[in-house]
């Protein structure tokens, strides 16, 4: 299923992504490394992630990575983006690339992988990182990516360094960091892991105003044996957005599958809510049909699959 809502009229209150219906019957067929790959026909749905690694300078409670095996090629990691950019460049499909990890700043080729995506026709590429290592690397990273996404959990530094499980940048350097990017845009991301109520989150709105956009996250709901556990703040969430509902303007609301993704405009700024269901998503992984993907991840031992489990619909190894 996929669903983009632009008319207030039509928004989905509580949207939950479980009983949202399965289908693929707007699929189409391409042709990747010599297999045949199921995808959406809207190119919004054409994804690359790029997980470059699963080391992390933090230590998040809630982060899903934490138990992730430690198996990394970095140089064959670049090798397979290449050619996987390639690839999708042929069969029509590249549009979307985000690059992730761990954290990616730590990736020990990051230079070389900044040479191979620059090389390639990207309509849309961002990053994910928690900003330690940002301001070393902004020559590299400024006017290739159209958005670094800095995930920052709590006003406070005090409180932030307390959630990361070591220091981070302070709210100033964020604010010196931005001033400094002269094509790339700031995006602030933060999980709903803090906030306890609607105005704690408008606090954090005003506090993060300086950044060219704001993300707020749900923590995702995690299979049983990835054996994290955590108040994954539903009720809050649910609050929000009936908080934006009333006093925000909608921008769009895109519902697929296992995720829904809502951006809204207050005081000229655009903030993000999204919530991702990857214990539902895991589930449906188990009986589906091999072919479909709906979005293509490179693992960091350089695997190339249309699932986050890299041993399913592994369609480069």
């Amino acid at each position: 299923m996929f669903v983009q809502i632009k008319d207030i009229k039509d928004y989905i209150h509580k949207c939950n992504v479980e009983k949202l219906p399965i289908t693929y019957d707007d699929k189409m067929e391409v042709n990747l490394f010599g297999n045949k790959v199921l995808v959406e026909r809207n190119e919004w749905l054409w994804h690359l992630h790029l997980k470059l690694t699963d080391v992390c300078n933090a230590k998040c409670f809630f982060c899903v990575e934490q138990n992730a095996e430690r198996c990394e090629n970095a140089e064959y990691f670049v090798k397979q983006v290449d050619e996987m950019l390639t690839e999708m460049e042929n069969a029509g499909i590249l549009y979307s690339v985000s690059v992730t990890g761990g954290e990616p700043l730590l990736f020990k080729e990051f230079d070389k992988l900044c040479d191979v995506l620059r090389n390639h026709n990207i309509k849309f590429l961002t990053m994910n990182t928690n900003g330690k290592y940002l301001e070393d690397n902004l020559d590299k990273i400024d006017g290739l990516f159209d958005f670094v996404d800095i995930s920052r959990h709590a006003i406070s530094d005090k409180r932030n360094n307390e959630i990361f499980n070591t220091y981070m940048p302070s709210l100033f350097d964020l604010k010196c960091i931005k001033g400094k990017l002269v094509e790339t845009k700031m995006r602030l991301q933060c999980v709903l892991c803090d906030a306890n109520t609607i105005e704690d989150v408008l606090e954090m709105i005003d506090a993060y105003s300086f950044a060219d956009d704001l993300s707020f996250r749900k923590l995702m709901k995690l299979s049983d044996h990835s054996g994290i556990k955590y108040d994954d703040k539903e009720k809050l969430y649910n609050e929000i957005l009936e908080y934006a509902y009333n006093h925000f303007e909608l921008v769009e609301q895109t519902i697929q599958d296992y995720y829904v993704y809502e951006i809204w405009k207050y005081k000229d700024t655009l903030i993000t809510f999204s919530y991702s269901n990857m214990k539902m998503l895991s589930e449906v992984e188990k009986i589906e049909d091999d072919h479909v993907c709906r979005e293509f991840i490179i693992h960091p031992d350089g695997t190339i699959s249309g699932s986050w489990n890299k041993n399913m619909k592994v369609i480069k190894s």
